[in-house]
C-alpha cells in the first residue's frame, strides 16, 4: 500500500468529547433528551452542551431551576415512560437532595416490576475541588457503589468521556456519569470513528511489575506523575484506571495484583467507606491475602483556600510516599 496511514483519532478537550457524545446520541435517537440548569443557551456550566439547543430545540434541551430533586424525579419519570433523560448536576454535592428518586425509584424500578419496567436514566454530575470550598468540591461516588441497580463511571481522559457517555445513554438501566471540574480543560485524544467504551472494564494506563495502584478520574494523572517519579527511583509501579465504579472490574484489577504483589488504592474522596476498600476487599476475595494500601482525602472538609484545599487531597508526593512505604523503601534524601 501507498501514501499516508489516514488518522484514527483526533484530539480535542474532555468537555468537547463529552458534547460530541450527547450530540450523536441526540441524533441517533430522538428519546434522548438532556435537561439541567443551564444546559440551554448557555451551553451548560462547563460549556460541555454548547450548540445542542440550536440544533436539538427546546423541546429536547431544556433549562430546570435550581431543584435537584425534582430534576431527578422528572428524568427518572420520564425515563419510564419511555424517554432516555440525561440530567445534569453541575456539583455532585447536590445530587444527594436527588438520592430519593435515583435510589428508591429509578435504581429499583426493574426490582418493583419483575422486569417489565425500567428508568434509564443519566446522571451526570461533576466532582472534585478546585476552589469552590466544602459544598462544592466532594468526591461521592464510593456512597453510590452499593446501590443495586445502579451504574457508575467515571472516566480520566477524553476518548473516556466521549464512549462511557454514549454507553450510558445505551444502557437499560440508570447510569450516574461522574466527571471531575479539573478535567474538562484538559486535551487527548479520542476516536474519529463513532466508538461505545464498555461499562464495566478497567483500563491499564501503565505496566508495571512492583506495586498495582488502582484510581480513577483525575486521580489517574495524579497517580501516573507518581509513577514517572518513581520510576527514577526504580520503582515500577502498574497504574489501573478503573473507569468503572460500579460494576467493578474485579479480574483485571486482581490480575495485575496478582504480577506485582502490592496494591495502592488512590481517590480523591474519603478512604473510610471508600472505593479503595470495596476494591482491595473484592481483589482479596478474588485471590486471597494481598499487600495493600489505601489513599484518599483528608478527613475534613475541603477549603476553598488553595493551600488548604492542596493539603487536604492527594497529590503525586503523597502516592510517591505511599507506594515507597507498601514497597518497604526509604524515602529519598532531598
Amino acid at each position: 500500500m501507498s501514501g499516508e496511514a489516514k488518522a484514527t483519532t483526533e484530539r480535542m478537550f474532555f468537555r468537547q468529547a463529552i458534547r460530541r457524545a450527547v450530540a450523536e446520541e441526540m441524533r441517533r435517537n430522538p428519546a434522548v433528551i438532556l435537561l439541567g440548569q443551564d444546559v440551554g443557551a448557555f451551553g451548560g456550566s462547563y460549556r460541555e452542551f454548547d450548540g445542542l439547543l440550536a440544533e436539538f430545540g427546546a423541546a429536547r434541551v431544556r433549562d430546570t431551576p435550581v431543584a435537584e430533586a425534582a430534576m431527578v424525579g422528572i428524568g427518572a419519570g420520564a425515563a419510564a415512560a419511555g424517554l432516555r433523560p440525561l440530567v445534569s448536576i453541575t456539583y455532585m454535592d447536590f445530587l444527594m437532595l436527588g438520592l430519593d428518586p435515583l435510589v428508591n425509584y429509578a435504581a429499583k424500578l426493574c426490582y418493583k416490576t419483575g422486569g417489565r419496567m425500567t428508568a434509564p436514566v443519566v446522571i451526570k454530575t461533576t466532582a472534585g475541588a478546585k476552589g469552590q470550598g466544602v459544598a462544592h468540591s466532594q468526591c461521592l461516588e464510593a456512597w453510590l457503589m452499593g446501590i443495586p441497580g445502579l451504574k457508575v463511571v467515571a472516566p480520566s481522559t477524553p476518548a473516556d468521556a466521549y464512549g462511557l457517555l454514549k454507553a450510558a445513554l445505551r444502557e437499560k438501566g440508570p447510569v450516574v456519569y461522574v466527571d471531575h471540574k479539573r478535567l474538562f480543560p484538559t486535551a487527548g485524544e479520542a476516536p474519529l470513528a463513532e466508538s461505545v467504551s464498555p461499562i464495566g472494564v478497567a483500563e491499564i494506563r501503565r505496566h508495571g511489575r512492583d506495586v498495582t495502584i488502582a484510581t480513577h478520574a483525575y486521580m489517574t494523572s495524579i497517580v501516573l506523575k507518581a509513577a514517572d517519579d518513581l520510576a527514577r527511583e526504580g520503582v515500577s509501579c502498574e497504574v489501573i484506571d478503573l473507569r468503572s465504579l460500579a460494576p467493578l472490574d474485579v479480574a483485571t484489577i486482581s490480575a495485575s495484583v496478582r504480577r506485582t504483589g502490592r496494591l495502592l488504592t488512590v481517590e480523591e474522596g474519603q478512604a473510610t467507606c471508600g472505593v479503595g476498600v470495596e476494591v482491595a476487599a473484592r481483589v482479596r476475595e478474588s485471590i486471597g491475602a494481598i499487600s495493600s494500601a489505601r489513599l484518599g482525602a483528608l478527613a475534613a472538609p475541603v477549603s476553598s483556600n488553595p493551600v488548604l484545599e492542596a493539603a487536604c487531597i492527594p497529590d503525586a508526593a503523597r502516592v510517591a510516599t505511599a507506594v515507597r512505604a507498601l514497597c518497604g523503601r526509604a524515602v529519598p534524601d532531598r
